[in-house]
């Protein structure tokens, strides 16, 4: 964040370099200088209420991000329902169908179980 705070730094280093220069009255030279920071300012609180909206949006993701466990287990019970009343080949016993089901449930609990603590903790740090 600090990185974001240099360049507004040198800019209100440059507008009061260029604002000693000009032939005006004191008062006058810090009214224009005042005004031309609380500008900056304006600016920069905008482009940082942006900037973590932004960020924000991504943190949320979309829909496919946040559904793709729920609907790989979805379409392994499909499968399964499918396999009870017909005869699917990928059910056979020595199918690897097995183990990726294993996997992908193991997966989505602890995948999930992860989120859930990192949720928490993120929230007793805020």
């Amino acid at each position: 964040m600090s990185g974001g705070r240099k360049p507004v730094a040198g800019l209100v280093n440059s507008v009061g370099e260029v604002i000693d220069r000009l032939t005006l009255p004191a008062r006058e030279k810090k009214k224009l200088e005042t005004d031309i920071l609380r500008v900056i300012a304006e600016r920069e609180r905008q482009r940082l209420e942006s900037s973590a909206a932004v960020v924000g949006e991504e943190a949320r993701g979309n829909w496919l991000q946040r559904s793709w466990r729920p609907l790989v287990m979805l379409m392994f019970a499909v499968i399964i329902l499918v396999g009870t009343f017909t005869s699917l080949p990928i059910l056979a016993e020595t199918s690897r169908f097995w183990d990726l089901l294993e996997i992908g449930l193991g997966g989505y609990v602890v995948g999930r179980s992860g989120e859930k603590i990192i949720e928490a903790v993120t929230r007793k740090r805020c």
